[in-house]
This record gives C-alpha cells, sequence and structure tokens, in this order.
C-alpha cells in the first residue's frame, strides 16, 4: 500500500510540474509578445534619441543653430589665415630669395613647382615612398597565398625571411646588433624562472636602455673595427640607432607578456574574464567571432609556445611596423598571426576603402602644404637664423601672421606622422596584422593636455598604461606616475635637455588641468553645466590650455627651450596685451567646434576619452 500511495503521489507531483512549466510557458509567451509589441516602440525611440540633439542641447541651454554659428566663424578664420600664411610665405620666399633655401627643390615637385623638403624624415620617407610601396604590396600578396595554402609554420618562415631580409637593408651588417640584443633579452626570458619577476623585469628595462645610450652616445667608438669594411656592407640605410627605440618597446612587450603569463592570480583572471563576458555581450563584432581592438589589446591570454624565438624576430623586425610605428603590443600582433579564424581582418571591406580615402586625402593635403608652406626650409635657413630674414618678415607682416607662422611648425610635424602612420597602419592591416590608429583627431581639434596624448601617439600611449603606468600603481599614484612616463618618453625620443624641458613643461601644465577635470566632474557639481556662462568659461579656460600646448610643443617639435622664449617673447611686444586677449579670443570661439563634436559623439553614443 505504501509503496502504492508513493508512485501515485509522484504521479500527482509530476502533474502538477507538468502543469507548472505548461503555465510558465504561456507566461512567457505572454511576456515575448509584449516585448515584441514593445519594440518597435522602443527602436522608434532609440532612433530619434540617436539622431535628434532638440533634448540633448535643452540641457545644455545651447542651440544646435548657435554651435553652427561658431563652427563656421571658425573654420573660415583658421581658413583664411592659413590660405594668407601660404601666400605671405611664398611671396616672401620667391621675392627674397627666389627659391634659393636649403631643401626648396623642384624634386617630386607639382606642376614644375617648387616644394619644401629640408625636413630629413619626411624626405627620406617621401623619396622611397613608391619603393616602399612596392615592397609593401609584394609582401602582402605573397603572404596572404601563403596563409591560404599553407600550414603556418610555412606562413612564419615567410615572415621571417621579409622581416630579416627588410632589416638588413636597412642596416647591413650592423644587423648582427640587433640580433645579438634579442637573443640576450630571450635568454633571460628562459632564466624566468631562476631570476624570479622582478629582478627579470629589471634586467630587461636596462638591458634595452643600455643598448639604446651606447647607440646613441657610443656608436662610433663601439664599431670602429668596421670601417675598415667595403661601404656598402657598413654604410646603414636607415641608422639602427634611429630604429632601436621602436625595437625597445617591442621587446619590452615581449618580455613583459611572458612575465604575465606566470601569473596565477586567480582573482585578477576571474575580473578578467568578467569584462571580456561584458564586453562580448556589447560588441556585436566579437559575438561574432570578428574580435575588435579592444578585444585583442586587453583580453588575449598566450601560451609558453606562443614565445617562441622565431615569434619574437618576426615581431621584431615586422617591416609594417619596423621603422616608425605604430606601436604593437606583442599578445595583439602574435594572435593575428596564428589565429587563422580571427575575422577581424576579412570584414569590414568597406572601413579600409574609407581608411584608404583618408590617407590619400591627408598625403595630398600634405604635399599642397609643402608646395606653398616652405615653413621647415624658412626657420632652418641662415639668414633667418640670424635674424636678418626674420626682422624683414616682422617688419612686412602683422603679428598675428608671425605667431601662425611659429604655430604651423607643429602643423608639418603633425601632418608629417600622421601620413607615415596611417599608411605603415594601412599596410599592417592590409597584411592582416591590425592595430591602433594614431592620431584619431586633427590638431585643430585638441583643448586639453590629456585628450592630445591620449590621441596623439594612440598606439604609444596604450603601450605606457600596460607596460608603465599599471605596473607602478595606476591612478592611485597618478601624479608620480605621470611625472616618470614623461620623463622616459623625453629620454625615449632622445637624450637632449630640451626634450626633457618640453616633457616636464607639459606635465607642469597637465596637473592643474587634472586637478580642475576632478573638481568639476563630480556629481554635486555637475549642476554648473546647467548655466550658460559655464561653456564660456569652459572655452577660456581651455584657450589657455591651447597657447600653453603650443608653446611646450614647439619646444619639444619646433625649436630649442631659449629660442621658444625669444620667439614668444617678440609676438607678445608686437601683440601687445590685447594683441595676446585676441589670440585667446580666436582659441576660445576654435572650441565651440570642439564641443560640438564631442557632444554629437556622445548623443550618438560614441564614447572617447580624448
Amino acid at each position: 500500500m505504501e509503496s502504492d500511495n508513493n508512485s501515485i503521489s509522484e504521479e500527482i507531483i509530476k502533474e502538477n510540474d507538468v502543469n507548472k512549466e505548461e503555465k510558465d510557458e504561456e507566461k512567457q509567451e505572454e511576456k515575448d509578445e509584449e516585448k515584441q509589441e514593445e519594440k518597435p516602440e522602443k527602436q522608434v525611440e532609440e532612433i530619434e534619441n540617436k539622431f535628434s540633439f532638440k533634448s540633448f542641447y535643452e540641457k545644455k541651454k545651447v542651440t544646435v543653430i548657435e554651435y553652427i554659428v561658431y563652427t563656421v566663424i571658425s573654420l573660415g578664420l583658421t581658413c583664411f589665415l592659413t590660405i594668407k600664411l601660404g601666400y605671405t610665405i611664398y611671396t616672401f620666399v620667391r621675392d627674397n630669395y627666389n627659391f634659393d633655401l636649403d631643401g626648396i627643390t623642384q624634386e617630386h615637385a607639382f606642376f614644375g613647382g617648387y616644394r619644401d623638403s629640408s625636413e630629413f624624415v619626411w624626405k627620406s620617407f617621401r623619396n622611397n615612398l613608391l619603393i616602399y610601396s612596392i615592397f609593401a604590396t609584394i609582401m602582402v600578396i605573397v603572404n596572404k597565398i601563403v596563409k591560404r595554402f599553407l600550414n603556418l609554420k610555412i606562413v612564419k618562415i615567410f615572415y621571417l625571411l621579409f622581416g630579416v631580409g627588410f632589416s638588413c637593408y636597412l642596416h647591413r651588417i650592423l644587423f648582427l646588433v640587433l640580433f645579438l640584443v634579442l637573443v640576450i633579452e630571450y635568454i633571460l626570458c628562459l632564466c624566468y624562472r631562476y631570476l624570479g619577476k622582478i629582478l627579470f623585469i629589471i634586467l630587461t628595462w636596462l638591458i634595452c636602455i643600455a643598448t639604446e645610450v651606447c647607440l646613441e652616445f657610443h656608436y662610433i667608438r663601439v664599431y670602429e673595427f668596421l670601417y675598415s669594411w667595403p661601404e656598402y656592407i657598413i654604410n646603414q640605410y636607415v641608422g639602427l640607432d634611429v630604429v632601436f627605440q621602436f625595437i625597445l618597446l617591442k621587446i619590452i612587450s615581449f618580455n613583459m607578456e611572458y612575465s604575465t603569463m606566470y601569473e596565477n592570480d586567480t582573482s585578477k583572471m576571474e575580473k578578467l574574464n568578467a569584462e571580456k563576458e561584458k564586453h562580448f555581450q556589447e560588441c556585436k563584432d566579437c559575438q561574432e567571432g570578428y574580435f575588435c581592438l579592444t578585444t585583442l589589446k586587453k583580453y588575449i591570454i598566450l601560451k609558453q609556445s606562443d614565445f617562441s624565438f622565431v615569434n619574437l624576430l618576426i615581431y621584431t623586425l615586422y617591416p609594417a611596423f619596423y621603422v616608425a610605428g605604430p606601436t604593437i603590443m606583442y599578445h595583439t600582433f602574435i594572435f593575428q598571426l596564428q589565429n587563422k579564424e580571427n575575422k577581424h581582418n576579412n570584414i569590414f571591406f568597406k572601413k579600409k576603402v574609407i581608411f584608404i580615402i583618408k590617407c590619400l586625402v591627408i598625403f595630398i593635403a600634405f604635399e599642397i602644404f609643402n608646395h606653398f608652406v616652405y615653413i621647415t626650409a624658412l626657420l632652418n635657413d641662415k639668414k633667418w637664423r640670424n635674424k636678418e630674414a626674420l626682422k624683414k618678415f616682422k617688419e612686412d607682416n602683422p603679428h598675428y601672421i608671425y605667431f601662425f607662422l611659429v604655430f604651423n611648425r607643429l602643423v608639418f610635424v603633425f601632418m608629417k606622422y600622421d601620413v607615415i602612420w596611417k599608411i605603415s597602419r594601412l599596410w599592417g592591416w592590409m597584411d592582416g596584422i591590425c592595430c591602433e590608429e594614431n592620431i584619431n583627431r586633427c590638431i585643430y581639434n585638441n583643448y586639453s593636455f590629456e585628450g592630445f596624448w591620449r590621441q596623439w601617439h594612440r598606439s604609444f600611449n596604450i603601450w605606457l598604461i600596460r607596460y608603465m603606468y599599471i605596473p607602478m600603481g595606476g591612478s592611485d599614484k597618478k601624479f608620480i606616475n605621470t611625472f616618470i612616463i614623461f620623463s622616459f618618453v623625453a629620454l625615449w625620443h632622445e637624450v637632449k635637455l630640451h626634450l626633457l624641458v618640453w616633457a616636464w613643461s607639459i606635465y607642469l601644465t597637465l596637473i592643474p588641468e587634472m586637478l580642475i577635470k576632478r573638481y568639476f566632474n563630480k556629481k554635486e557639481r555637475q549642476y554648473l553645466t546647467n548655466y550658460f556662462w559655464f561653456r564660456y568659461l569652459r572655452a577660456f579656460v581651455c584657450s589657455i590650455d591651447i597657447l600653453l600646448m603650443i608653446c611646450s610643443n614647439l619646444c619639444g617639435y619646433g625649436f630649442e627651450a631659449n629660442e621658444i622664449v625669444d620667439s614668444f617673447k617678440e609676438i607678445f611686444q608686437m601683440a601687445g596685451v590685447l594683441g595676446v586677449l585676441g589670440f585667446l579670443g580666436f582659441f576660445a570661439l576654435n572650441t565651440f567646434p570642439m564641443f560640438f563634436v564631442r557632444d554629437l559623439e556622445e548623443a550618438n553614443g560614441i564614447k572617447k576619452n580624448y
């Protein structure tokens, strides 16, 4: 009887469970139907919110028309000043020098005109652009064929041959010095378990820095015995000391990732996996297996077999990023090389076409700039340095033209690196290796030091955060870490006093900027953004920031420190108090289009921290 009762009770429980499941399914179906009915309405609301900025600007007490007026005036003034400066310099060089300046040439000039080729880096790149493009095209085609039909080991052999061949062509016999450094660093990795993490990292940095110093200061003494050898063996096409600053970053990236592989911090891994899962839920590309750049730089975990000496050679000598960057971290590079299932570079055809058009537009714009605005040739001329031509230029032109001439020295540097980095990135992307894009904003679209340095050399900035800023304590020691990093960046470029002055001047202006941001970003002070006067105050503060950015960056990229002081003394003496206020007013006006661009990005859900 008891068994019968048990069986009956079990049947009753099963029937109840079935009924519950049926009821749950019915409720779920009703909910799904309600959601489907609500979906179109929600989608309409999302679309309206995405493309309608009315409510967005009502909160800010500003109209779209107001921003458009500011943008039109700002762009008009900027274009007028650029064209006027170009015409002024062109006529000045023509009338006073008859185009007879060092570096002004008709070689590679359009329509029989003249172009400024006095800057060594750009001259070298521009004169060899055709050979560079042919080599890149051959490499991309061969690698694509090899990847399609052969296994990974053969693919790596081809990558290695291209890298070693390219490096040997540039450095000749001194490639062996680079090879020796890579061997030493890899042996260091093999000894990791005996050295421990801290000693391993210290030795990695010391070897790299010692090599850089040796190449820069004792180059002739160390390699003096080579001068008896034939010229075609010892004459470098590009100096190893020039390229090694980028090689240093790659070696440190390889070794730091190697040390990370041995970490068994379960809490850190759980946190990383949680972030990865959250990102995958939000990112459509990653859901479909395309692996966006965020995943490639943050969530890739490598195995010990990924850290071979062949991989180190391929990564270090990869031709697309070898001479001038962009900087790519080891785990990002090797994952894309080894993972054929990564569809990231097989899609986004439209994005690639847009990027190619962007490269062409920037290249043509820079060529036009060099055909009419002879900034580098003029500022490096002996007569200008001796103040003869400078005096005449100041007498013939208003003070704002002289200021704009000094500022356009920075424009030249900005456009030069923008072209070189974008072409190098395009080469890598076409070959299946995608990296971060440097210079994501125009030079005229920056109003803060922090934002400018996050996007200027963005790939290097990400490297600094991963391998220096976070290991040194991150935001807990933000001010100290920022000082150390900027000092390192100055010495990484070149060991010169004016570069340290440049780095420290940036740091001194960055600190108050960070403190002001921290003050106004607190929730209890967000109400201030609702006042109409707040955006004008913000624009004025940003105009001071822009002026300080120009002064400090000219010290790093344009002139020596004493020349900067002299130039701005002359400008301010010529302009007077009203002239300086005029400069600040012009910069403040230019910030409104920058605010407008960022507001549009925010309204469309685009998040950028620069």
